[in-house]
Parts: structure tokens; C-alpha cells; sequence
């Protein structure tokens, strides 16, 4: 009954906006009001933060490339401008209200085109000097360490913010310097003799090495996330210790009062954490054990194995392994509820939960679902307790502002896009279909219902990171799910009350159900129950988009438009099949750099799909182990099965040779050995050339210009080549963009 009850105010938490009559869906026709005198203030909140999307992606693309998902949101921000345009023009006072409208546009379009340009300015002024060099970087951790597996060995995976530096040189021996920045660092665990810990003052040992960050479509894009935490570059097997008083003495590092507190507190929270952790070990074992602490401080995904990963990603719920706004609504059901049970008022329950779910956002962290869902339920608390209306739309508004403001770079994590689309999405479309389905009992009608709506809006993204969509998804969010959901509670419970005597009941409570859990969900994340359907084609996205908005019009008219409701989803199911049959037939062929690394790799799409080949440039005398997991990513996001895809090896240093031929396109590795008459091609011929010389350079551009050249540097020496070269793109160098034959 308790479980019931807590599950059932979870519900009404995450669906607060139902009591509310004016919370409609912005997309809602209802709310366009043919007596409405003014602009709501939901319908500015979208606007404000559609003017804030453009305006930082188009910042951005001065300076990045902006690739696929980005044409997405930026689609999705215009929308949202172009209906704010549409009501203005619908209200009583409508010229007033869109000059208006149009001005506040043009404004913030400005301003965070400006901010987003000027953090980028501010982030690549500053030289990273210390890259490459060996020695010793006095910093704060400012992450809790998490165990990966690298090349089959352990390590600590954490970050350090430096403050000091003593460099490894002959010229420099009793030199520290000052240093700024953020290093991702990795310590092997063996080799580790000191315990790390969050908020320590640490030495560590090594040499910083640049980040990789070469963008790709279909992968995940790492550069807003570092740039927004100032990350500069990356240690590998860093020699940890903890810094004395000495030490700080000797690096002249004076603390400011700002910087002692901060870390005072990182300090407390990774020693809560700590403590929590060992809490849970202390009473289960095995992959329970890691489970639970991932449940509740999220995390843990290498110590739960590969194979389980995949297993929570194909069911779809891999988003419960790290804290997002289910926890936070779990745990205020879970302060709520036992703060009724015994009497308390219900401004003093609200109260406690907004303590409870600040203090829970720092001893995890905060990361972007994290913070959004502590701001929300802040938002709705305070709402609640100085008895104001509560929109759950215009806070999840409220709080995505915010959050761009700050860093507008958290708009290109792919974090951040999914956690703030899923809440909208529940909240546009929660509602509406819960009241809609009137055949399916309440238990499984739910988690149907929160399944489906958080999907709606994130869809085409998922394809576009995940490539494929799970039909097992549906059957785990109404079987594992509720499972997990009652086992954070319980984890929630057993956790605090085991401070004060042990309850190894509930304890082993928790152990059965997740064994059922990890059962259930290894069976349902078998890799039959996925369809890989690739990326999503930009115009079927855009088509997308618009019938999705049309079934929300439809969808919100109560009883009425039933047959354009069926259409409008049919047409939207549609427009993935379409978009898989216009990626998987074409004409020409597809030629896809994955960027790593450890050499180059080329995937050659053959027309209509009938082959693929992966060219991978390495010496035949050189074993080289190209990075699996992003070469299955690119394949699969092309819509291509990795079992078809055959591999073929050369060296773009050595002879010149045909690499890869179908009809009258191939591919030529050409470094001036041939002669001239050897080279002529047929002009119908489509070549791609690949060299590592650029003095044969002119000679290819003399013999065949119309033909593009990728260029190789096996030793980094690009003093002599001219990036901006129409036809020459340089490998391991920057983004390049599909090449068609």
C-alpha cells in the first residue's frame, strides 16, 4: 500500500501541471484565444528561450561545424518562435504585441549569439602551455573518482582543476607556475596507493595530452561539455597523491576564501557520498550492489559491465542509471508521504523537500538532469507553499533559460538535450494521452503513457546518438520500470535508516528485486527486439516535426478529430520508413572519415547499400587496433550491418595503388611515384585521392581538378598545407564532411 501510494504521488508530481487549467500544451490550440487581450507568460518563456537556441547555435557555427542533431534543435526553436508569432497575430492588440515579440527576437538573438562568442573567444585565448609537458600540477578534484576499464586494465577516472605547476625541465627546476583549466585524469588502480577524494587538494604526476575533439556525425559531440567545464586536456596513467602543507608551501599556492569554501564543500559531499556508497556495499553484493549505488548516486557504468549496459541501453531505460527527474520526484514523494504519515503541515513537507533535493543535486553532482530536476521542484515547492499557480512548462522554461545563460555550451550536450526534451515531451502529451486511453487498465497505462510522450520530442535524437529504436522499450517500462522505481525507495529507506540499526529485511527486499530486475531486463534487451534504422534524413526530421505538431493540435480537441489523430501518427511512422529507404537507396557513393586517434579510417558506402568497406591507413608491418565501439557506431549510423562491412588495410605513405573501386569510382593513394601518363584518369572517372606529400599536391590538381583530396600527416607536419583548399580536406585534422562519387 505504502509503495502504491508513493508510486501514485511520483505520478501526480511529474504531472503537477494537471490542476492547472491554463498550463496548456504550447503547441495546444486551445490556447490560441481569439479573446485573448495578451501574450501569456508561458508563451514568452518559449520565446525567450527559442530566441536564446538560435542565437547560441548560430554563434557556435561561426566557429565549429554545426552538424545534424543541431539542425534539429535549431528547427525546434524556430518553430517555437514561429507559433509565438502566430498567437501575437491572434490577440486583440496583435500589432502591438508582435513588434513586441519581433523586437525581444532580435534582442536576444543577439545577445546570446554575442555571450556564445564570446566564451568561445575567452576559451581559446587562453594558451594551454602545459600540454605535453611531463611534471607535477597541483589542483582540486572536482569530480568522485569512477572506476573504467582501459585496454583491459583498471583505472580512476576523475577530474582535477589546476592551480599550480612545477614542469620536468633542465631550464625550469625550482619553477612553478601558475595554471588554469580543468584535466581529465587517469590513475591506474593498482598503482594507486592513496585513496581519492572529492574536494582533496592532490599532486598529480604525468604529462597532459591535447583533446581529441574531431566532430562526427552520428556520434556524440564531447566539445560543449568541455568547453562549458574549461576541460583542457587529458592525463593518462597520472601519479596521484594527496598535497601536505608543505607541499602547498612549496608551490606558493595561497587559497582565497572562495576557493577554501568551495572546496570545503566538494569535500563534505564526497565524504557523504563515500559513506552512502560503503552503506550499500556494506549490505549486498555482486552487480546488486553496484546497481543499487548507481540507482542511487548514479554512475558506476564500467563496474556494471559492458554487457549490462547494453542490456538497460536497448530497453531503454540505460537514463536510470543516472540521476534525472525521476529520482528527485521519487525522493519528494518519499518526503512528502512520510512527513503526512506523521502530521506534519504540508508547507513544512514542501519545505524539507526542497532541502532534501538541494542537499541530494550536490552529493551527486550537477549534471544537467540533475539540476533541472532540482530547479523544478524548487520551483513547484515554493509555488506550493506561497500558494501560486504552478506551470510546469513555464518552469521547465524557466530553468533551461537559466541554464543557457550560464553555459550556453550545455545546449550541445547530448545530456542536456535529452533530459529537457523528455520533460517536455511528458508534459505536452502526459496528459492528453492518459486521458485518451481509456482501455488499458491504470497500471500499465502509466508507464505507457510516460514511455511514449517522453519519446515523441527526443525520437529523431535518439537515432541520431543510438541509431535504433527498441521495441522492448514499451514492454520494460511497464514490467522493469515500476521494479526500479520501488527499489529506489527502498534503497532511499534502508540507506538512511541503517545510519540508526540495520534492517536487513528490506535489505533483502532490495537483493530480490533487483535480481528480478536484471533478469527481466537482460531477457527483454536481447538485440532481436531493436530495429537499427540509422540516422534519421534532416527533411524527414523537419517533416517529422511538422506532423508532430499537427497531432498535438488534433490530439488536444476532446473528441474530435479521431481519424486526423490516426493519420497524423500513421504519416509520423511513415516518415521513419521513409527516411530508412531515401539513406539506404542512392546513386552515388558514400565516402564517411571516422575520425580517431590511433590512424584514419574511411567507411565507402557502395551504392543502393549493396557493400561497405572500412579502409583503414595503416603499414602492413603495423599492427593497428582502431577503436571498435566508434567504427560499429559509424556503421550502424549509416544504416549499414556491421557483419557486411569488409576490411581492407593500406598505407596513404606508401605506394600509389587503387584502394577501392566500383564502376567508374575509386579511390587512389598517390604520393608522385607514378608518372604522369600513368596517372591520367578517364574524365568520366570520380577519384578521391588520398597523399601524405603535399608537393604532389599541384601535380594532382594539374591532372584532375575536379577531383577531391583527403590529406594525410602520419608525423603532424602541416606547416606547408592550406586548410582552406576547396578540394583538400586533411585527416585528423578537423571535421570533414561526406564525400560523394
Amino acid at each position: 500500500m505504502v509503495t502504491e501510494y508513493l508510486r501514485r504521488l511520483k505520478t501526480k508530481l511529474q504531472f503537477s501541471h494537471q490542476d492547472s487549467k491554463n498550463d496548456e500544451p504550447f503547441f495546444d490550440a486551445n490556447d490560441v484565444n481569439w479573446n485573448t487581450k495578451v501574450l501569456t507568460h508561458s508563451q514568452w518563456a518559449h520565446t525567450i528561450l527559442g530566441s536564446i537556441i538560435m542565437g547560441t547555435i548560430l554563434g557556435y557555427g561561426q566557429y565549429y561545424p554545426v552538424l545534424m542533431q543541431m539542425h534539429y534543435i535549431f528547427a525546434i526553436g524556430l518553430a517555437i518562435i514561429v507559433v509565438g508569432i502566430f498567437k501575437a497575430l491572434q490577440s486583440s492588440e496583435r500589432w502591438h504585441s508582435l513588434s513586441k515579440l519581433i523586437i525581444l527576437v532580435f534582442v536576444l538573438v543577439g545577445l546570446s549569439y554575442y555571450q556564445t562568442d564570446l566564451q568561445i573567444i575567452n576559451y581559446n585565448s587562453y594558451t594551454s602551455y602545459y600540454l605535453q609537458q611531463e611534471g607535477e600540477y597541483l589542483g582540486t578534484v572536482v569530480s568522485s573518482p569512477e572506476i573504467v576499464n582501459l585496454d583491459g586494465q583498471k583505472y580512476y577516472k576523475y577530474n582535477v582543476t589546476l592551480h599550480r605547476l612545477h614542469p620536468y625541465k633542465d631550464t625550469a627546476k625550482n619553477s612553478y607556475i601558475k595554471a588554469q583549466g580543468r584535466l581529465q585524469v587517469y590513475s591506474k588502480v593498482s598503482a594507486t596507493n592513496n585513496k581519492i577524494k572529492l574536494g582533496e587538494q592532490a599532486i598529480i604526476e604525468g604529462t597532459p595530452k591535447s583533446l581529441f575533439l574531431i566532430e562526427e556525425e552520428g556520434r556524440i559531440n564531447l566539445r560543449g561539455r568541455y568547453m562549458g567545464s574549461n576541460t583542457r586536456g587529458r592525463i593518462y596513467d597520472g601519479v596521484y597523491r594527496p598535497a601536505s602543507a608543505k607541499d602547498l608551501q612549496t608551490f606558493s599556492y595561497k587559497k582565497s576564501i572562495y576557493e577554501e569554501i568551495y572546496r570545503r564543500s566538494l569535500y563534505l559531499c564526497g565524504q557523504i557520498r563515500e559513506s552512502i556508497k560503503k552503506n550499500i556495499a556494506s549490505n549486498l553484493d555482486g552487480p546488486q550492489k553496484v546497481l543499487a549505488q548507481a540507482l542511487c548516486l548514479g554512475g558506476h557504468y564500467s563496474e556494471l559491465g559492458e554487457e549490462r549496459i547494453k542490456d538497460f541501453a536497448y530497453t531503454g531505460l540505460i537514463h536510470i542509471l543516472s540521476i534525472s527527474g525521476s529520482h528527485i520526484a521519487l525522493l519528494l514523494a518519499l518526503i512528502y508521504g512520510l512527513g503526512r504519515l506523521v502530521k506534519l503541515r504540508k508547507r513544512t513537507c514542501l519545505i524539507l523537500g526542497i532541502l532534501v533535493a538541494c542537499t541530494y543535486c550536490c552529493i551527486i553532482g550537477g549534471d544537467a538532469p540533475v539540476i533541472r530536476a532540482t530547479m523544478m521542484s524548487i520551483l513547484m515547492c515554493m509555488a506550493y507553499v506561497k500558494g501560486r499557480l504552478y506551470q510546469a512548462k513555464q518552469a521547465l522554461c524557466i530553468c533551461a533559460i537559466i541554464c543557457l545563460v550560464y553555459d550556453p555550451f550545455s545546449l550541445f550536450d547530448v545530456s542536456f538535450q535529452l533530459s529537457f526534451g523528455a520533460t517536455y515531451g511528458l508534459l505536452i502529451w502526459g496528459k492528453v494521452l492518459y486521458e485518451r486511453i481509456q482501455w488499458l487498465p491504470r497500471w500499465i497505462k502509466t508507464p505507457f503513457v510516460l514511455c511514449v510522450s517522453a519519446q515523441l520530442l527526443i525520437l529523431p535524437l535518439q537515432l541520431y546518438y543510438f541509431h535504433y529504436i527498441s521495441i522492448a522499450s514499451l514492454l520494460a517500462a511497464c514490467i522493469v520500470a515500476p521494479l526500479l522505481d520501488i527499489s529506489i525507495v527502498l534503497i532511499f529507506v534502508s540507506t538512511l535508516v541503517s545510519y540508526v540499526f540495520p534492517i536487513s529485511l528490506i535489505w533483502s527486499l532490495v537483493d530480490v528485486l533487483l535480481r528480478i530486475s536484471l533478469y527481466l531486463n537482460h531477457v527483454l534487451g536481447r538485440s532481436y527486439s531493436l530495429l537499427w534504422l540509422g540516422m534519421m534524413h534532416l527533411y524527414c526530421v523537419y517533416i517529422y516535426y511538422a506532423l508532430l505538431g499537427l497531432f498535438t493540435y488534433f490530439l488536444t480537441h476532446k473528441n474530435k478529430y479521431t481519424v486526423y489523430i490516426v493519420m497524423s501518427l500513421l504519416c509520423m511512422v511513415a516518415t521513419f520508413g521513409a527516411s530508412y529507404y531515401v539513406t539506404q537507396y542512392h546513386k552515388d557513393t558514400i565516402i564517411h572519415y571516422i575520425p580517431m586517434k590511433q590512424c584514419n579510417v574511411l567507411l565507402c558506402i557502395d551504392p543502393n547499400h549493396r557493400g561497405a568497406y572500412l579502409l583503414i591507413d595503416a603499414p602492413d608491418y603495423i599492427k593497428t587496433i582502431p577503436n571498435e565501439r566508434l567504427i560499429n557506431q559509424a556503421i550502424r549510423a549509416y544504416g549499414v550491418k556491421p557483419k557486411d562491412v569488409k576490411v581492407k588495410y593500406f598505407h596513404s605513405n606508401g605506394l600509389a595503388r587503387v584502394i577501392y573501386k566500383n564502376g567508374m569510382n575509386q579511390i587512389v593513394v598517390y604520393n608522385g611515384q607514378s608518372r604522369e601518363k600513368n596517372l591520367k584518369l578517364n574524365d568520366k572517372a570520380n577519384v578521391l585521392f588520398i597523399t601524405s606529400r603535399f608537393s604532389v599536391m599541384h601535380e594532382i590538381d594539374r591532372i584532375s581538378p575536379r577531383s577531391t583530396v583527403l590529406f594525410s600527416s602520419p608525423h603532424g607536419a602541416l606547416r606547408d598545407v592550406d586548410p582552406s583548399s576547396e578540394h583538400m580536406y586533411i585527416m585528423g585534422y578537423s571535421f570533414i564532411k561526406d564525400i560523394y562519387l
